[in-house]
């Protein structure tokens, strides 16, 4: 029998654990500089390779805090073919920015979205504003660590869980698992709905948080269907279904055409990497799968994709076809409000917004 490609993988594995561990002990020592801001800063990042829903975990904190302060959202802008610190402004697009900083730039006008691959070169020109941002969330931040949060959120997928894997590449983790003692509090998310209390403590002890760590269980709510460039929202009857062309560009499809196949009987779907740029050939690729489908079939795909999709030149009868499923993450076991006001205890008490220390 021959070893599977996980144990053929694990030296190497070995290798990127001791590097990265190495990495992190020089920023713990001090030999790494890291900067710290006077102006509150929540980081939201994970261990793993893929996504375990740190944009819904964004937007949960945007809503939350939007209506009070005056927030802003820095990111590396991920996928973008821009270079350097980029403010979004009006003409921003996937390409200039990022999927998901454009994602948030359309959801929320009133946010300040930042991208820079240096997120000190961010941090300058954020504070240089007038006025400045009160709170900065620091996407997909947990392992760059030339910035130090002040609250720290670590976002895990139930269904992968970081005590049972790896470091890259036998593995999906991006650094040891002793990383998840810089979080301040973990969110264990995509669990069911239904989620036990019993399975809940289990994983509590499996994790082993320390004292100071606040431990969190979250559900995707799917909302109802929006097409793209439109604020109204359909759910869709039985007689009202449609043959569906699904599209999905993300981490881990697979739940997303689960919650898609229930849209339609004709169901057909289209995977793509992450952050996929759709190009010419892929947009031709979908159009002719959609004109084989029965008679008034539609696309379905995620909110990032429709993004993605809405700056492409696409034929002429296509964008009307385009619909997405927003999704949102909810606290389980009536824990959403000791959540926010945890993350708002923070910001309260850390409103001093300038400076760098």
């Amino acid at each position: 029998m021959k070893p599977s490609p996980c144990i053929l993988l694990y030296p190497l594995s070995l290798v990127y654990c001791l590097i990265t561990s190495i990495r992190n002990a020089l920023y713990n020592t001090g030999l790494k500089k890291t900067t710290r801001y006077r102006t509150p800063l929540i980081s939201i990042g994970n261990l793993t390779v893929g996504g375990t829903g740190k944009t819904p975990m964004s937007e949960l904190l945007i809503k939350t805090l939007l209506p009070e302060y005056r927030c802003a959202l820095l990111s590396r802008g991920y996928g973008r073919k821009t270079k350097g610190p980029r403010m979004a402004a009006n003409d921003a697009s996937p390409a200039t920015i990022g999927d998901e900083p454009m994602q948030m730039k359309l959801k929320f006008p009133g946010l300040t979205v930042m991208v820079a691959e240096k997120r000190t070169l961010g941090m300058d020109y954020l504070l240089k504003q007038k006025p400045a941002p009160q709170v900065v969330l620091l996407d997909d931040a947990f392992q760059h660590r030339a910035v130090t949060p002040g609250l720290s959120i670590l976002v895990t997928d139930y269904y992968r869980p970081i005590y049972k894997d790896v470091c890259l590449p036998a593995g999906n983790l991006r650094e040891p698992l002793s990383g998840k003692k810089r979080a301040d509090i973990i969110i264990v998310n995509k669990c069911p709905k239904n989620l036990s209390k019993s399975e809940k403590e289990h994983i509590i002890k499996k994790i082993s948080p320390d004292s100071k760590q606040q431990v969190f269980f979250s559900c995707i709510k799917y909302g109802h269907l929006r097409q793209t460039g439109s604020n109204e929202s359909f759910h869709p009857k039985p007689e009202e279904q449609k043959p569906i062309l699904a599209i999905a560009g993300i981490g881990n499809p697979i739940p997303f055409f689960q919650e898609a196949a229930k849209y339609g009987g004709d169901f057909e779907q289209l995977t793509f990497p992450d952050h996929h740029d759709f190009s010419e050939s892929d947009i031709k690729k979908i159009n002719g799968k959609l004109e084989q489908m029965a008679r008034g079939a539609i696309i379905l795909t995620t909110e990032k994709d429709a993004v993605r999709l809405s700056h492409k030149k696409l034929p002429a009868t296509l964008p009307e076809k385009i619909w997405y499923i927003p999704i949102d993450l909810e606290i389980l076991f009536n824990e959403q409000d000791t959540f926010i006001k945890t993350v708002k205890s923070y910001v309260e008490k850390n409103q001093r917004n300038s400076g760098v220390s």
